[in-house]
């Protein structure tokens, strides 16, 4: 009789723990349905109401009540919510916003202190002493273990082997998936404060725990190096290639006019052809998947909102203008600050692009006076692809427009800075692409350190001068070739200010004169390295002239 009574308790049980579950699925369904609501009519960059946060809190705790009440683990019910509340901004983002700091710097590390506070360590001292305690249930813990954790890792390994994933991907993916972390942590926490396992079980899973997040990232560490990723065995320099193919990259509002007029400036014509994919890049906070957007292919609904609208329609009004040399792909991006020069580079590699053009993190006012905007993770975003780049990278300081706004016929002075190294030859390729411009007036500015004493100066210089001119880019009536001879950087310094009103927009080589005379002490004043020490002088707030700058610098 008892045991028809338990039977019947067990079957009344499990329906209710059905029934709960089905009525939880349709609560979050509803939920996730009403986030959709709320980001539609959200307006686009308008900050979500305080009161719909608010109301999230409190679903989750609910969720977490319910789950402790009619379920079997209480954070199981947060966990799922949290699932349904829709990838990116507004919503997904505004929630990581404001709360991702506060969890990762002060709630997942006290929860982790406390926990391991909770281990029986004498008992763990005792049993590696005399291990007499891991006999019996712990050496069938412990044999479980290494069973799940050799069958969940073999498990996806051989999957990803199956999918082509390369050797070394598939083990770090083997790896990551064994892993236990914080989430089963918390579990055990709470069946060891219920009594559902004893000290010894729960202080041995801690160790098991604390040990395996421990290791896991120091193997991850070892076996995968990112930056081994965008290698490119061919070379991916403008010099190597005629067709000018370009990844241009777009943070901020400002930075659609800024570019648009650069490539104006790179004259795209039937002989200088220009093949441009435009990546909007747009910072996601509350997703942990990234997510890619071609326009070409995939066309918004109607009534939906596009994250890139402004971009799109100011670049196709570009390529109307110069259909017949411009093919112009538009893509947006929405991935984390961290991951951002990823796919940058990876982007790049695909698309067999030559050249990456990025902007400058800083932004000036009105005739280029005074700085507006300082983002230093947009810096730190530069000098991640410049490092990682499997291309020539080309990063623009937009101080004033380098087309004057008198006419539409007006030329662009465009002034190349050149000293003779690869990064120099570089920008010179890309000023070739711009002899074809008739609205562009090119002149190569050429700084040639001075002789050592004793040797003829009239002699040393003409040999520099007919040695570089054995390039086919520099023999060019078009061009206007000014030579200076200098003895330090005192003398650049004073020739690049003499210059400074005279130009619309300087192209430089990043480790232009690094090394020689001609920037000798001027490399102790230097704000940005990724300038270089010319284009951090030309880019500097000190600078007379407010010219927009372009620095080169050449695949490695």
């Amino acid at each position: 009789m008892n045991i028809l009574v338990q039977v019947i308790r067990d079957r009344a049980h499990g329906m209710r723990m059905g029934v709960s579950f089905m009525v939880f699925l349709i609560f979050v369904y509803l939920v996730r349905q009403a986030m959709h609501w709320v980001a539609r009519h959200t307006p686009e960059r308008a900050p979500v109401k305080n009161i719909y946060l608010y109301i999230g809190l409190l679903l989750a705790y609910f969720s977490y009540i319910f789950w402790s009440h009619y379920l079997f683990f209480g954070p199981m019910g947060a966990f799922v919510l949290g699932l349904a509340i829709p990838n990116g901004p507004p919503l997904g983002s505004l929630f990581m916003q404001r709360f991702n700091s506060f969890n990762e710097g002060i709630f997942l590390p006290l929860f982790g202190s406390l926990s391991m506070l909770k281990l029986d360590w004498k008992f763990l001292i005792e049993a590696f002493q005399n291990g007499n305690y891991f006999e019996g249930t712990l050496y069938e813990l412990f044999s479980l273990l290494f069973v799940l954790y050799v069958a969940k890792f073999t498990t996806s390994f051989l999957i990803a082997i199956a999918t082509k994933i390369p050797l070394r991907d598939s083990i770090i993916l083997g790896i990551i998936i064994s892993t236990k972390s914080s989430f089963e942590l918390a579990y055990l926490l709470i069946a060891f404060e219920n009594t559902k396992i004893c000290a010894a079980v729960f202080t041995f899973m801690g160790i098991y725990i604390l040990f395996n997040s421990f290791f896991t990232p120091m193997a991850i560490h070892f076996l995968h190096d990112r930056s081994k990723r965008f290698v490119s065995y061919g070379k991916r320099s403008l010099r190597h290639k005629t067709e000018l193919q370009t990844l241009v990259c777009i943070n901020k509002p400002d930075n659609i006019t800024a570019m648009i007029s650069l490539l104006r400036a790179t004259s795209p014509s039937k002989n200088s052809l220009v093949t441009c994919c435009v990546l909007h890049l747009i910072e996601l906070v509350g997703q942990a998947t990234p997510t890619f957007i071609s326009h070409q292919i995939q066309k918004p609904k109607p009534g939906s909102r596009s994250y890139s609208e402004n971009v799109i329609s100011s670049f196709q009004l570009f390529q109307e203008i110069y259909r017949d040399s411009t093919t112009i792909n538009m893509f947006t991006s929405l991935t984390a600050a961290k991951e951002m020069h990823e796919h940058i580079c990876g982007f790049a590699l695909d698309k067999s692009s030559n050249l990456i053009l990025l902007s400058f993190h800083r932004i000036w006012g009105a005739n280029g006076i005074g700085i507006i905007s300082d983002d230093q993770n947009m810096r730190s975003l530069n000098r991640n692809v410049l490092k990682r780049a499997p291309c020539s990278v080309g990063l623009f300081v937009y101080r004033k427009p380098i087309w004057q706004h008198k006419s539409i016929e007006s030329p662009c002075r465009v002034c190349l800075i050149y000293v003779g190294g690869n990064e120099d030859k570089e920008a010179l390729a890309l000023a070739d692409h711009m002899q074809g411009n008739k609205q562009v007036s090119l002149t190569v500015l050429r700084l040639f350190p001075a002789p050592h004493p004793g040797e003829s100066n009239k002699r040393s210089v003409r040999q520099m001068i007919d040695k570089d001119r054995d390039d086919d880019r520099l023999r060019n009536d078009s061009i206007t070739y000014i030579d200076w001879m200098v003895a330090d950087g005192t003398k650049t310094s004073k020739i690049l200010h003499s210059v400074a009103y005279d130009y619309d927009l300087f192209l430089v080589g990043r480790r232009s004169g690094i090394g020689t005379t001609v920037t000798s002490g001027l490399g102790d004043w230097m704000e940005f390295d990724e300038l270089g020490i010319i284009g951090d002088l030309l880019a500097s707030e000190y600078y007379p002239s407010k010219a927009s700058v372009l620095i080169i610098q050449q695949q490695a």
